[in-house]
């Protein structure tokens, strides 16, 4: 099957580079920038006390797990309003300030060199639930289209957010493969859309058991060309 393929999509967060880091990173940022400009709302809250008032925030509203935006920004608007700031100001340049940090990611190291050598090869795109930005982080050259949830309001594991990818590139989803970290939003979800897909387990996770196994596992992208380069040789032969 993997010979078919003219076009991957890949995840971002924990796929291409690690996730946790970028975010605690920018979630700092945001913090000493509202110490700074917004006192009152760090001497209500300690850095761990915000964190985890915004955790309950977000389960509160079904809608934040599709528009992460949207969450960053009624989280500052509800901080604003809270300790009696002005809040569209807040929410306009604290969410400047976040999204800004959230884009200085670490590769993985393999991740560019792959990339630049896959690209001569296949089309590429991405798809994630995330805000990440493409353009921002230094992907924008590689990647063709990048699919995010909150631009259908639809997330992953929906089948319509694979399908849509595969429209933009005007390919069938069984010539897509799409590769990401998450056994459930990243496998076992394009593959209930027809598109094939790779499991990166770059942490050396177990399996849920309770889940269809992977067709593959790699652990970086230089297992994917590997991968690749077999299947279009054995399907030579």
């Amino acid at each position: 099957m993997l010979h078919q393929i003219t076009v991957i999509a890949f995840d971002l967060d924990d796929t291409l580079w690690p996730c946790a880091p970028t975010i605690e990173h920018a979630e700092e940022t945001l913090y000493v920038w509202i110490s700074e400009q917004y006192p009152r709302i760090t001497e209500r809250y300690s850095r761990a006390e915000i964190f985890d008032r915004r955790k309950r925030f977000t389960s509160d509203n079904p809608q934040f797990a599709i528009d992460m935006t949207l969450m960053r920004h009624e989280f500052l608007r509800f901080l604003a309003l809270e300790s009696n700031y002005n809040a569209d100001r807040l929410v306009e340049d604290g969410f400047e300030v976040f999204f800004h940090a959230r884009q200085q990611v670490t590769f993985y190291d393999d991740v560019l060199p792959s990339l630049e050598r896959l690209k001569k090869l296949y089309r590429l795109g991405s798809i994630s639930n995330g805000n990440a930005s493409v353009e921002h982080v230094g992907l924008g050259h590689l990647f063709e289209h990048a699919v995010s949830a909150s631009d259908l309001n639809v997330a992953k594991p929906d089948q319509r957010i694979f399908h849509h990818f595969a429209e933009r590139f005007d390919a069938a989803p069984e010539q897509v493969l799409y590769v990401g970290d998450h056994p459930h939003y990243d496998v076992v979800g394009p593959e209930a859309a027809g598109m094939p897909s790779i499991w990166i387990n770059r942490e050396n996770q177990n399996w849920p058991e309770e889940l269809p196994k992977p067709r593959h596992q790699i652990n970086d992208l230089q297992e994917l060309e590997v991968l690749l380069s077999e299947a279009l040789i054995q399907h030579e032969v």
